[in-house]
């Protein structure tokens, strides 16, 4: 590759890095919602397949994190195509998030059964966690497909997931339904969102994944520090675990706490 082509490819990636960051929702969306958070968002080539979303409708919050299939500009175009169609999905007018996730999978099937796209080699998904949250009711629901996420509340962290299949993609099932699920928050509880890009880095030596139960206790350990301390001190522990190793996908890890929504 002649050096023009390299600078032409990056100031092409570093473009759609901006646009893909516009779409992602701002600093003053979480300021407005939430009493504290994090969001740490880590590409592996500037842009990918993670994306995170955040709307409200009523009284009631709805945020995801999304997983696309691959990374870099297939991934990212993926998950444009996710944000379009969650704006398009979240004006139904559903009871159940479950639901949203149900429509979601329809139009994006829809989106790939084309003539022009053979469906029968198709494997293009996303694996997400949807939740809302009703400021007046209280009442908290999630879904996932294939996603999964943790709650720390009274003194201990748990981990939560829904439907292991997600959204689009090859699948047995001839009719996927989508399961909303309930969960009563305490007034402290912090949440964690996070893609399977944490889980799967490999360590220095790179023979050993950093893992869901090492992200869990670390989760737990660091809970009681503010939020902008604990994203430092996790990255730090992420950073070091991964040493000079390539970072095997994209990273995402999201933490809200809900003290002012209670």
């Amino acid at each position: 590759m002649y050096p023009e082509t390299i600078i032409d490819h990056e100031s092409s990636l570093l473009y759609a890095q901006t646009i893909q960051n516009g779409l992602l929702p701002k600093k003053r969306h979480f300021d407005k919602f939430f009493n504290d958070y994090f969001i740490l968002y880590k590409p592996q080539d500037k842009i990918g397949g993670d994306f995170y979303w955040l709307t409200q409708k009523g009284d009631t919050l709805y945020f995801a994190l999304a997983d696309c299939t691959g990374h870099g500009i297939s991934g990212a175009m993926l998950s444009v195509l996710g944000i379009s169609l969650l704006n398009y999905v979240i004006q139904k007018n559903y009871t159940n998030v479950g639901d949203y996730l149900t429509e979601l999978d329809k139009k994006w099937i829809e989106t790939f059964n084309n003539e022009l796209h053979d469906s029968h080699f198709n494997n293009d998904w996303l694996e997400i966690t949807l939740i809302s949250y009703n400021t007046k009711t209280k009442e908290f629901q999630y879904s996932c497909g294939g996603g999964e996420f943790a709650v720390h509340q009274n003194n201990q962290i748990s981990f939560y997931k829904g439907n292991n299949f997600p959204i689009g993609g090859w699948q047995i099932e001839k009719s996927r339904i989508f399961d909303t699920h309930k969960l009563v928050l305490e007034k402290n509880a912090k949440l964690y969102f996070f893609s399977d890009g944490i889980k799967h880095q490999f360590d220095a030596d790179n023979n050993k994944k950093f893992s869901r139960k090492r992200l869990l206790h670390l989760l737990n350990h660091y809970s009681e520090a503010p939020m902008n301390q604990q994203v430092e001190l996790l990255e730090f522990v992420i950073e070091t675990w991964k040493g000079a190793t390539k970072q095997t996908d994209d990273i995402s890890l999201i933490g809200i706490e809900f003290q002012n929504l209670c």
